[in-house]
């Protein structure tokens, strides 16, 4: 059988881990000197009040041993890997599986860099699992990731750039923005990376212009949201309204991509 494993970056409700059969690997993030696990995506607690405490706050990668303990669970079943992480641009996540993998030295094992995050690696995820289900085989699956990597865009604002700035996952980006006149950056995930794509002027503007980035042939979307919760039912609304006919997953991220 094939297996898929991923991180908790992907915001899989426990269910929807269930219900697909896969494995999901915790990012793990710091408040203050405490170290905490990411969990699944209806399953961080509150963590957001542990945000609000002014403590600092962090993230880092799994251990590679986790992955290898994955790993090696599903080789003894006789089972094939196909493991599909958190942007390497954007964490170290992918490096500690790819660590894994060649502890392994299995041939059945293929560690793939989403270059995506949150709902771009759950539509990954949920790609992988379709072929997976018309009986496709390991090597066909590995050949197909890029080009269902290609089709999938992921598009987002945040109300402060301080976080991103200072961790360093974008490049510049003139200091007013979110900073002054209610203006908010509109921002793309770009091969694998996080860059700039315009400005937008108050929750009404942010709505229109990622509702536009929303492609006409579009099969489905993931509406991620955290703390906002007016303006992302908003969006969903809009975005149902273009699109009656595709499917809409919305879904709480959780705490280690809330860091940033």
């Amino acid at each position: 059988m094939i297996k898929i494993i991923t991180d908790t970056s992907a915001y899989l409700k426990k269910s929807d881990a269930e219900e697909m059969d896969v494995k999901v690997i915790p990012i793990t993030y710091t408040v203050g000197n405490k170290l905490y696990y990411e969990s699944y995506a209806d399953d961080n607690d509150n963590f957001e009040e542990l945000f609000n405490s002014k403590l600092k706050l962090a993230t880092s990668q799994p251990n590679p041993a986790a992955f290898l303990n994955a790993f090696e669970e599903e080789l003894a079943q006789d089972n094939e890997v196909i493991c599909l992480t958190l942007s390497s641009r954007l964490s170290g996540t992918h490096r500690s599986a790819c660590m894994a993998a060649e502890q392994t030295e299995s041939e059945n094992i293929f560690v793939f860099d989403s270059q995506l995050a949150a709902g771009g690696l759950f539509l990954l995820i949920s790609e992988t699992k379709k072929l997976i289900d018309h009986g496709q085989t390991f090597a066909q699956i590995v050949k197909e990731l890029p080009k269902i990597r290609d089709r999938i865009s992921v598009t987002f604002s945040v109300d402060d750039m301080t976080p991103l700035r200072n961790s360093g996952r974008i490049g510049f980006v003139r200091m007013s923005v979110g900073t002054i006149l209610n203006i908010k950056p509109i921002l793309q995930c770009k091969d694998g990376g996080v860059v700039f794509d315009s400005v937008a002027r108050g929750n009404n503007e942010i709505i229109k212009k990622l509702a536009a980035k929303i492609p006409p042939d579009v099969e489905e979307a993931v509406i991620n949201y955290i703390a906002n919760n007016r303006t992302a039912p908003n969006l969903y609304n809009i975005v149902k309204e273009k699109f009656p006919n595709i499917k809409i997953r919305f879904s709480k991220m959780g705490p280690v991509l809330g860091v940033h």
